[in-house]
């Protein structure tokens, strides 16, 4: 049986594959995670993705293969970019790009950070954009200031001015995200010369999915870095 991860800041999800039974996935916040959970010793292979630090140590005593760019290159080509420097969530979700979309394309994975891959019609890794998600909004102003409050991910974005502090905060940073979204596409439109196809991922991706000024853009689902994952290891 083989096992693919994909772990980040906040959730981390994992697939059993085996050529024998049906296909088995979980989804359990990172800080819980532990090796024990994926079964090491009944495993022929453990191939992840990974942007928490810490983990890595634990992962290399499993003797697990991570995603990279030379993992990755029969899928897609990085020699555009300074590959040392991709996230493997972001390879991953180029990976899967190939098999999921019509190039060019773009996925963004909408998390603690909102992350954007660019995929041309010849395979090529163009690079992409990495915004702040609307939760780490949510936590600088917070952080960074004396009487600002955390304010909790609210399911639309308010229709009218913010009459009180917290829906001030909610216009503020989620329009922000939609619109820097909105924004950075229509550069990429003009750069590629032509109209992408557009995957949305993670798990703040269904808040995005309902903007109008970013109507058109698909649902990528809930395994789209983790199916990458997979597809770069086959």
């Amino acid at each position: 049986m083989r096992c693919y991860l994909n772990i980040g800041n906040t959730h981390t999800q994992i697939l059993y594959i085996a050529p024998d039974r049906l296909n088995f996935q979980e989804t359990v916040a990172t800080d819980d995670f532990s090796p024990e959970m994926i079964r090491p010793d009944e495993l022929s292979f453990i191939g992840a993705s990974c942007v928490v630090e810490r983990m890595f140590p634990v992962l290399a005593d499993l003797g697990v293969h991570l995603v990279t760019p030379e993992a990755a290159s029969k899928f897609v080509d990085f020699s555009l970019v300074d590959a040392s420097t991709l996230g493997q969530d972001r390879i991953a979700n180029a990976v899967y790009l190939t098999k999921r979309a019509t190039l060019p394309a773009v996925s963004l994975d909408f998390g603690t950070c909102i992350t954007a891959e660019i995929v041309d019609a010849q395979k090529r890794f163009l690079g992409g954009a990495i915004f702040p998600g609307r939760t780490l909004t949510r936590r600088a102003l917070n952080l960074y200031t004396s009487k600002l409050p955390f304010v909790e991910l609210a399911d639309e974005l308010p229709q009218n001015l913010g009459t009180n502090t917290a829906d001030a905060i909610r216009l503020g940073a989620d329009a922000a995200a939609i619109d820097a979204v909105a924004g950075f596409l229509a550069r990429v439109e003009k750069m590629l010369g032509k109209r992408p196809a557009v995957y949305a991922c993670g798990g703040d991706r269904a808040f995005f999915l309902r903007a109008p000024e970013l109507a058109g853009m698909r649902d990528g689902k809930d395994n789209f870095t983790l199916r990458g994952v997979e597809r770069t290891f086959r």
